[in-house]
């Protein structure tokens, strides 16, 4: 075995400016030499420019853009400020507004309006259901998610929503039942002579009307009449109510002569002139209905999905698929296809 030459080899050094400075890597050399990228061929700016030239700008020759419609959920804005809590029920409990109004807070987010003319009006926040009946009991209103109810005297008007955008729309009056929709440029009229077409008019019902069936008829909500004295007697009226709760835990008050009931799972009912005119709703399968003198009409978005309205011997049924009227032993109506049928 030969012996070494006795050179020794030194390991090479790097020594860097900073002795606290770590040395670059490859990777980080390369970086910082690589050169500014070219101009784009289709600006005269480079892309580590941010600055823009006006003149170099182009005005876009293709075709207009046009927004399309969204239908949006219907959302409804009262008065008051209320504040849910996580375990469904509300805050506050009953309050009173400088009108007189009587409102009161139940659980699975419920509210009921009371005035002191006896209106009634029901806030199912849950569903987004409401339901009015003014003081005298000559008009009524219903808006459901499937549609809305407005009921004024001897009319009745409705507007039945369509997933499509195709909404239906119906009327009994003296007439008859009319009936179209917005795909159709005809109205239809079902008598008793049979189905012809006819020329009416609808009203708006887009809006929450419910508060014209709340506030009508009563002088209490005129702006000279507001001050203490309907605060005063709304107090009088609490004072005078009646709340108990029955074996199945149901909840029940009489407020003004009025009796509102609400079940454990939700369900609300309100009677008024020994039930000669109802209310009721439910949170939990967003079914409604109102009953008086001068109709019944009903609303439900569970399994069996539907819109009903009923006044004398005239009728309107909607499943969210065919629109049926009904009037003198004689019916018609939109199928599934929004096509015209005669029964």
């Amino acid at each position: 075995m030969e012996k070494g030459t006795g050179k020794v080899y030194r390991r090479k050094v790097t020594f860097t400016e900073n002795p606290t400075q770590k040395p670059k890597s490859a990777d980080s050399q390369r970086k910082e030499g690589q050169r500014p990228r070219s101009r784009s061929v289709y600006t005269t700016n480079s892309y580590i420019s941010e600055e823009a030239n006006i003149r170099d700008l182009k005005p876009y020759e293709g075709a207009q853009w046009v927004p399309r419609m969204v239908p949006s959920k219907t959302y409804y804005i009262d008065d008051y400020t209320d504040i849910w809590h996580e375990d469904g029920g509300i805050g506050g409990g009953c309050s009173i507004s400088p009108q007189g109004i009587i409102s009161l807070r139940l659980h699975d987010r419920v509210r009921v309006d009371i005035s002191l003319d006896k209106a009634v009006r029901v806030i199912n926040y849950k569903s987004g259901i409401v339901l009015a009946l003014s003081p005298t009991g000559s008009s009524a209103a219903l808006l459901h998610p499937n549609g809305r109810v407005y009921q004024y005297g001897s009319r009745v008007e409705i507007l039945a929503h369509d997933a499509g955008g195709n909404n239906k729309y119906a009327k009994m009056w003296y007439k008859g039942v009319s009936f179209t929709s917005d795909q159709c440029a005809l109205v239809y009229l079902v008598d008793s002579a049979g189905t012809r077409t006819t020329t009416d008019s609808f009203s708006d019902l887009t809006q929450d009307f419910s508060m014209n069936v709340f506030y009508s008829d009563s002088p209490h909500f005129e702006p000279g009449n507001y001050g203490p004295q309907n605060v005063n007697e709304a107090i009088a009226i609490l004072q005078g109510s009646n709340f108990w709760i029955t074996e199945d835990g149901t909840d029940n008050w009489i407020i003004n002569n009025i009796r509102i009931s609400q079940t454990s799972d939700g369900l609300v009912r309100i009677g008024r002139n020994s039930n000669k005119f109802s209310l009721r709703t439910s949170p939990t399968n967003g079914s409604a209905s109102v009953s008086s003198p001068f109709l019944h009409c009903t609303g439900s978005m569970g399994q069996t999905r539907h819109l009903f309205v009923r006044r004398g011997e005239r009728r309107m049924h909607y499943d969210g698929a065919s629109f049926i009227v009904r009037n003198a032993g004689h019916s018609a109506g939109f199928d599934d296809k929004h096509q015209l049928k005669v029964y």
